[in-house]
C-alpha cells in the first residue's frame, strides 16, 4: 500500500526527444511518507501525469483528462463532467485529493464532477486499489491526486500563460500560473477560466429502437467555469508552513427530457472554496511533525426545470435547491526514523462536516463526526520492499428532526434512526520483490471503509441533475472491502510492461435501485423513483500496459482492461461497471526541423466492447424499454490523431499541442456516459492548446 501527498516526476515516461536517446526514462515518485521510490518498485499500481504528457490531456473534466490510464474510465456528463472510475468505482469510493489533502464536492450524483481545474495542478496522481489506511474512507476504489506546484524557494519570477481552444462545443480556456521566491520565502498563484456553448453529436440516424433523441447540437450543455490560487510558504532549518487558498466556480447546464421528449433544462451553480495550511517541523535523529488543516466551502444551487442563466427565477423557493457543505480536517503525523527494520508515520485525524438544507427538498440538514488513527511502516531488505499499514476509523452521521427537514419526517427518517454510528478497523500489506534488474512481483491485500453518506441515509427528493426521486435509506450498514492484487513487471531501456489481477470483495455495496415505481415531478413530469439499496459484490478485472521505444524515433504504448463486477447477493452484474476497452498508440518524434523541438506524431485508437444494462437496477436501464435511447451499448472504435512540439523564442519557450478526437465523427455511445438515454457521445473535436512560459 502506498501514500504520499506529493508525487514528483522528474522525467516523462516516454523517451526524451533527444535523437541520441532511444530509452524509456524513469518515472521518479514519492510512493510514501518515508522515501521517494521508482515507479516500478512501490507494491501499488501508480500512474503520474506531468509536464508535457499532462499538457496534452489536460480538460475541464477530470474524468476525460484521465481515461487513458489503464483501469481508468470517464463517467460523463458531455464535455463539462466526468468523474474518474478506478477499478469500476467512482464517487464516494474513490477519493479526490487536493495536495493530499481530503476534498468534498457532494461526490451523491452520478454527474457530480469534482471541484478541480487540472489546469492549475503541475500534476495528477493515480493510485489504483484501496487506499483506506492512509487516506480513511472513501478510499476503497483508490485516488486522484490532484497537486498544485510546490513553493518557489530559490527560484527567480517565472511563470506561463495558456490557451485553449476546441471545435465541437466552441469551447475556450484562457490561464497563467506565476511564482517566485527567496531561500526562505515563496508564493505562487495560478488562475483559469473556461467557457463552452452546447457540444455537438454526429447526425446519425433517427430511426430504430436505439435512436437518439437529440444530433447534431445538443441544448442545454454549456457550462462557464473559473478557477484561481494562490500559495505562499516559508522556511528555515526548523522546517517550513504553507499556506494556500484555492476557489473554483462553475455554472453549467444539464438535458433531460419531459414527458412529450422535448428538452428539459436542469441549471446549477457551484463554488468551492479551500485553504490548507500545512507544516512539518524538523526535531532530533530525523523525527518529523507534520501538522495540517483544510477549510472547505462547498456552495451548490440547482434548479429542476430552468437553465443557470434563469435560474435566479426559483430562488428562494421549493423548487429551488440551495445546498451547503462547511468541512474542517485537522491531521497531525509524526514520522520516525528506523526502529529496528522499518521507518514509518503515525497519524491522528479529526474531520467535522456541517451540510446546511438553505432551500429545496433533496437532502436535509445533517453533520458528520469524523475520527481516525493510522499508523504506516515501511522496510527495505535489499530485494524486497515491504509497506504495511492499520487504521482505526470511527464515524457519527445525524440529521435533526426540525427546521428545514421537517419534509423529510416520518417518511425517510425519524427518531429512531436520524443518528448513526460506524467503526471499523482496516489494514495493509505489501510487497514488492525484486527478481533481477528487469523483473518484479507485487502484491497487495488492503481491507477498505466507508460508511454510508449524508445523502445514501437521509436523500427524499427531486435531483434534478438525473431527472429522478431519489430516496435514502437510514437503515444501511456501512461498507467493508478485502482487495487482493498480483502484478508481474519487466523494465528494460526499451520496454516496461505491467500485467495486474485483481479481486475486490465488498460486503454491505450501496447501490442506487430503480424502484419500479414514478413520481411526479415539480414541472408535471414522470421521472423514476429510485432508493438506496445493499448487497454483497465482487469486482475483479486485468490491466494490461506496455511502452516500447523501437528506434530513436518510433515508440508506442497499449492500455487493455478487462472487468467485471457481480452482485454475488443476488447473482447479477453490478450497475455502473465500465466495458472492456483496449487503447494502442503510435509516436513518431522526428530530428528537430526549422525551429520545431521535441515533436511527437501520435496516432492511436480506442476499442470498446459492447456492454448490457444490470437489469432493473441500472442506472438509465428505462431507455432499454423505450423507442430512444439506450441503456445498453454496442461495441465501438475510435481513432485520435495528436501532435506536440517545442519553439523556443529567445528566453522564452513556446509549448504548442493540436489534437483530432473522434476523427470519423464516429456516432456512438459510451457505457459509461450519462446522457446515453437520449443522445450520443461528442462527435469530432479540433482541438488546439499553446504554453508560453517566462
Amino acid at each position: 500500500m502506498i501514500a504520499s501527498g506529493s508525487v514528483s516526476a522528474h522525467a516523462d515516461t516516454l523517451a526524451t526527444q533527444n535523437v541520441n536517446n532511444t530509452v524509456l526514462s524513469a518515472v521518479t515518485i514519492s510512493a510514501s511518507p518515508i522515501h521517494d521510490h521508482e515507479i516500478f518498485e512501490v507494491p501499488s499500481q501508480v500512474d503520474v501525469l506531468t509536464g508535457r504528457e499532462k499538457m496534452a490531456r489536460d480538460s475541464g473534466s477530470l474524468g476525460q483528462m484521465l481515461e487513458s490510464i489503464p483501469g481508468v474510465n470517464n463517467q460523463s456528463a458531455g464535455t463539462q463532467s466526468g468523474k474518474p472510475v478506478v477499478r469500476g468505482m467512482t464517487g464516494n469510493r474513490v477519493k479526490i485529493l487536493s495536495n493530499g489533502q481530503s476534498t468534498d464536492y457532494q461526490a451523491y450524483g452520478t454527474r457530480h464532477l469534482p471541484n478541480v481545474d487540472p489546469y492549475l495542478a503541475e500534476r495528477v496522481e493515480v493510485i489504483r486499489g484501496p487506499q483506506s489506511v492512509l487516506y480513511g474512507a472513501e478510499a476503497m476504489g483508490g485516488i486522484v491526486n490532484v497537486i498544485q506546484p510546490e513553493m518557489p524557494y530559490g527560484q527567480d519570477p517565472h511563470g506561463e500563460i495558456a490557451s485553449e481552444y476546441n471545435t465541437n462545443n466552441q469551447e475556450t480556456m484562457f490561464g497563467a500560473k506565476v511564482g517566485a521566491g527567496s531561500k526562505e520565502f515563496a508564493i505562487q498563484a495560478g488562475v483559469s477560466t473556461r467557457s463552452a456553448d452546447n457540444f455537438t453529436v454526429p447526425n446519425a440516424s433517427t430511426t430504430g429502437d436505439d435512436s437518439p433523441l437529440f444530433v447534431g447540437e445538443v441544448p442545454f450543455t454549456n457550462f462557464e467555469n473559473q478557477a484561481a490560487n494562490i500559495g505562499i510558504g516559508y522556511q528555515q532549518d526548523w522546517g517550513k508552513i504553507e499556506l494556500r487558498h484555492t476557489q473554483w466556480v462553475s455554472k453549467q447546464n444539464y438535458l433531460g427530457i419531459d414527458d412529450s421528449q422535448e428538452a428539459l433544462a436542469a441549471g446549477q451553480k457551484l463554488q468551492n472554496d479551500e485553504t490548507q495550511l500545512k507544516a512539518e517541523f524538523y526535531l532530533d535523529n530525523d523525527w518529523v511533525i507534520k501538522p495540517s488543516y483544510t477549510q472547505t466551502r462547498n456552495a451548490r444551487e440547482a434548479a429542476h426545470d430552468l437553465p443557470y442563466e434563469t435560474m435566479v427565477e426559483d430562488k428562494g423557493t421549493d423548487h429551488y435547491l440551495d445546498l451547503l457543505v462547511k468541512l474542517d480536517d485537522v491531521k497531525l503525523a509524526l514520522e520516525h526514523p528506523k526502529i529496528g527494520d522499518f521507518e514509518g508515520e503515525l497519524g491522528f485525524e479529526l474531520t467535522e462536516k456541517e451540510q446546511v438544507l438553505r432551500s429545496g427538498e433533496l437532502t436535509p440538514s445533517a453533520k458528520e463526526s469524523k475520527r481516525a488513527i493510522y499508523l504506516f511502516e515501511e522496510a527495505d531488505y535489499d530485494k524486497w520492499l515491504v509497506q504495511v499499514g492499520a487504521r482505526y476509523d470511527w464515524h457519527e452521521v445525524s440529521a435533526p428532526l426540525d427546521g428545514n427537514n421537517e419534509q423529510f419526517v416520518p417518511d425517510i427518517f425519524d427518531d429512531s434512526n436520524n443518528s448513526r454510528s460506524f467503526d471499523v478497523l482496516s489494514g495493509s500489506l505489501g510487497s514488492t520483490y525484486r527478481i533481477d534488474s528487469n523483473w518484479s512481483v507485487a502484491a497487495n491485500v488492503a481491507s477498505g471503509f466507508r460508511a454510508p453518506s449524508i445523502f445514501e441515509l437521509y436523500a427524499g427528493g427531486e435531483h434534478g441533475g438525473v431527472q429522478a426521486y431519489q430516496m435514502g435509506n437510514p437503515d444501511l450498514k456501512d461498507e467493508t472491502s478485502l482487495n487482493t492484487d498480483l502484478s508481474l513487471r519487466w523494465q528494460a531501456p526499451k520496454t516496461e510492461m505491467v500485467a495486474t489481477v485483481y479481486q475486490n470483495w465488498v460486503d454491505n455495496y450501496i447501490y442506487l435501485a430503480n424502484t419500479g415505481g414514478t413520481q411526479i415531478s415539480e414541472a408535471g413530469n414522470t421521472i423514476p423513483e429510485m432508493r438506496a439499496e445493499q448487497t454483497n459484490a465482487v469486482i475483479h478485472g486485468f490491466e494490461f500496459s506496455l511502452k516500447q521505444q523501437f528506434t530513436q524515433a518510433w515508440s508506442s504504448d497499449l492500455a487493455l482492461e478487462l472487468i467485471e463486477g457481480r452482485d454475488t447477493g443476488n447473482n447479477q452484474e453490478l450497475p455502473l461497471m465500465p466495458a472492456n476497452n483496449l487503447r494502442i498508440n503510435m509516436h513518431y518524434q522526428p530530428q528537430d526541423l526549422a525551429g520545431l523541438h521535441k515533436q511527437k506524431f501520435t496516432v492511436g485508437v480506442k476499442l470498446v466492447d459492447s456492454k448490457n444494462a444490470a437489469g432493473l437496477y441500472e442506472p438509465f436501464s428505462q431507455f432499454d424499454d423505450k423507442p430512444f435511447g439506450t441503456a445498453s451499448t454496442d461495441a465501438y472504435a475510435l481513432w485520435n490523431l495528436g501532435y506536440q512540439t517545442q519553439v523556443k523564442l529567445d528566453k522564452q519557450n513556446l509549448y504548442l499541442a493540436a489534437s483530432v478526437d473522434n476523427v470519423f465523427d464516429t456516432g456512438y455511445v459510451d457505457f459509461l456516459n450519462t446522457y446515453k438515454g437520449y443522445t450520443l457521445n461528442t462527435g469530432r473535436n479540433v482541438q488546439l492548446k499553446a504554453r508560453l512560459d517566462f
